[in-house]
C-alpha cells in the first residue's frame, strides 16, 4: 500500500512539473528599425526559440512554421538565415523547398490586394528541445515606423531587445504603458534624440485567462511620425453605393441612419485586417473601396466617411488606427466602429458605462417542456446575458473584463390549469461589499408564477481578490435558468 502511495505522489509531481513547462520557451526576440535619410527603412527580425514540449508542434503548430507577410510593390525581403539546432548540437539547414511563397489568407477574398505574398518557412529538424532560428531583412520604400509590441508573448522570453534610429532632425516617439518598476520582469532603456534600445531579460509568458483587459500586459509603442489619412471626398464617386444602399437610410432618426449605413459595409465590403504597415500606411480612395468590395478598415472608414458626408452628416476619419467614423449629431459627436456592428459612442463616454435593464412582463401560455408522468420543465432565465461562469476557472490570477451591471426584472407565467410549481418558493440573496449583490424570488400564486431577478454588478474590471466572489455571483444567476412544474 505504501508502494502505490509512493508512486501515486511521484507521478503527482511529475504531472504538476510538466504542466508548469512551457511549450517553447523564446531564447532571443530582437526587432530592429533603422529609418534611412534617403526614405527609406529597414526592418530587421530575429528570434531563437526552443522547442520544449510536442504541444508546440502538434497543438499549436505555431512553432513548426514561421509566416513573414510583405508587399513586393514597396518591399522587399531577405532571408538571412533559417535553421534548427537538434538537441545534439547538429545543425539543420532549411532546404529550399520548404520555403512557400503563397498568397495570405486576408488576401484571398479581396482583388485590390492579390499581389501581396506570404512567406511560409516549415522547419525541418523538428524534435523536442531543438533550437529553432529565423532571422530576416525587410527593406521599405518609405520612413514612417508605427510600431506596437507587446513584451509578453505565449511563451517565457528569456532575452528581448527592441531598437530604433532615426537621421537626426527627425521626430521619435517612445511609449510605454506601464513603468519598468511595474513590469514583471527586468527592463534596461537608453534614449537620445535619435536612437532608442530597449533589452528586457527573463519574461514569463502572458497569462493564459479569457477575457483580459486591454493593457494589462506590458506594451512598446514607436514613431517616429503620424500617417496622414486624410479622406477625399468626390460626390460622384458615391452614386453606385448610395443606389446600392437602396431603402438603408430611411429612418428620420440620424442615429439609426447613420448606423444603418455602417451596417450596410460591414455586410457588403469584405475586411481585410492586412497591416497598413504593408501599404505604406496609406489607404485606397472611397471609390476605389466601393469598387472593389474590399478593403482594410482605414478603407473602410474613409468610404463610410464619405458616403455620411454626401448625405448631409458632418463625418470624419479618426482613431489611432483611423479605424473609426466620427459623426457630428445634434451637436455631439459619436464613433461608428467599423469593424463590429457596436452602438453610436459618444466621444469622450467613459468605457466602463453600466448595462441598466428594467422590465415587467406577463407571458400567457409559456412553453413548457414536457419530460415524464405529468412533469415539466419552464425556462425562466433572464433576458439578460453575463460571462457564462461555467467557462470562467475556480481561480484566476489576473484581472478580469467584464461589465457592470443594474438589471430588474419581473416576469409573470399564467400556467395552464392544474400545473403547480414543484417545490418550495425560491428565495436566494447574495451581496459582496464592492463586487455587487443579487436577488432571486419565485413563488406561485393560483395560475401566476411569479419570477423576480434582481442583478447588481459594481465594476466592468473585476480584479483576482473579488473573482471569487464575482464568479459566485454569476454561478448563483445563471442556476436559476428553469424550474420543474407537474399537472395535479
Amino acid at each position: 500500500m505504501k508502494k502505490i502511495l509512493v508512486i501515486a505522489a511521484i507521478l503527482s509531481v511529475f504531472n504538476i512539473a510538466r504542466a508548469q513547462q512551457p511549450d517553447a520557451v523564446f531564447k532571443l526576440i530582437k526587432h530592429e528599425w533603422t529609418v534611412n535619410a534617403d526614405g527609406t527603412s529597414d526592418y530587421h527580425y530575429r528570434h531563437e526559440v526552443q522547442i520544449m514540449r510536442n504541444r508546440a508542434l502538434t497543438a499549436y503548430a505555431d512553432k513548426g512554421e514561421t509566416f513573414v507577410v510583405y508587399n513586393p510593390d514597396i518591399e522587399e525581403l531577405t532571408v538571412n538565415e533559417v535553421y534548427t539546432v537538434q538537441a545534439d548540437g547538429r545543425r539543420v539547414e532549411m532546404p529550399q523547398n520548404a520555403f512557400i511563397y503563397q498568397l495570405p489568407s486576408e488576401c484571398t477574398d479581396c482583388g485590390r490586394f492579390n499581389h501581396m505574398r506570404e512567406l511560409a518557412m516549415v522547419h525541418t529538424g523538428m524534435e523536442i528541445g531543438c533550437v529553432v532560428v529565423v532571422d530576416y531583412t525587410i527593406h521599405r520604400q518609405y520612413n514612417l515606423v508605427c510600431e506596437e509590441l507587446p513584451l509578453m508573448r505565449e511563451c517565457p522570453v528569456q532575452r528581448y531587445e527592441v531598437s530604433i534610429s532615426v537621421p537626426a532632425g527627425q521626430e521619435l516617439n517612445v511609449q510605454m504603458n506601464k513603468s519598468p518598476e511595474d513590469m514583471p520582469f527586468a527592463v534596461n532603456q537608453r534614449q537620445t534624440s535619435t536612437k532608442y534600445s530597449l533589452t528586457a531579460r527573463s519574461i514569463p509568458q502572458m497569462p493564459n485567462e479569457p477575457y483580459m483587459p486591454d493593457g494589462i500586459c506590458p506594451t512598446l509603442r514607436l514613431m517616429n511620425g503620424t500617417p496622414e489619412w486624410t479622406p477625399t471626398f468626390d460626390e460622384a464617386a458615391f452614386y453606385g453605393a448610395e443606389e446600392a444602399m437602396g431603402q438603408t437610410m430611411t429612418s428620420r432618426d440620424a442615429k439609426e441612419n447613420a448606423v444603418a449605413a455602417r451596417n450596410f459595409f460591414i455586410d457588403n465590403i469584405h475586411l481585410n485586417d492586412i497591416s497598413p504597415k504593408h501599404l505604406g500606411y496609406t489607404h485606397a480612395t472611397a471609390a476605389e473601396t466601393w469598387k472593389s468590395g474590399c478593403g482594410t478598415a482605414a478603407d473602410k472608414a474613409n468610404l463610410l466617411a464619405a458616403v455620411l458626408r454626401s448625405e448631409g452628416f458632418r463625418a470624419r476619419v479618426m482613431g489611432e488606427q483611423m479605424d473609426q467614423v466620427g459623426v457630428m449629431i445634434d451637436t455631439l459627436e459619436y464613433t461608428l466602429d467599423v469593424r463590429h456592428r457596436t452602438p453610436l459612442t459618444l466621444v469622450g463616454e467613459a468605457k466602463d458605462e453600466v448595462d441598466t435593464v428594467s422590465m415587467t412582463t406577463t407571458i400567457t401560455n409559456p412553453k413548457l417542456d414536457t419530460l415524464t408522468d405529468g412533469f415539466y420543465r419552464l425556462d425562466i432565465r433572464a433576458p439578460y446575458s453575463t460571462l457564462d461562469a461555467r467557462r470562467l476557472p475556480l481561480q484566476r490570477t489576473m484581472p478580469l473584463q467584464a461589465k457592470a451591471c443594474h438589471v430588474d426584472i419581473d416576469i409573470t407565467y399564467t400556467l395552464p390549469k392544474g400545473v403547480k410549481m414543484v417545490g418550495k418558493a425560491i428565495s436566494e440573496t447574495k451581496t459582496y461589499e464592492g463586487v455587487g449583490s443579487l436577488t432571486i424570488n419565485v413563488k406561485q400564486s393560483g395560475k401566476k408564477l411569479v419570477v423576480s431577478r434582481r442583478l447588481t454588478l459594481d465594476n466592468s474590471i473585476v480584479e483576482p481578490k473579488d473573482y471569487t466572489n464575482y464568479r459566485d455571483l454569476l454561478a448563483t444567476w445563471q442556476s436559476y435558468n428553469n424550474i420543474t412544474l407537474q399537472s395535479k
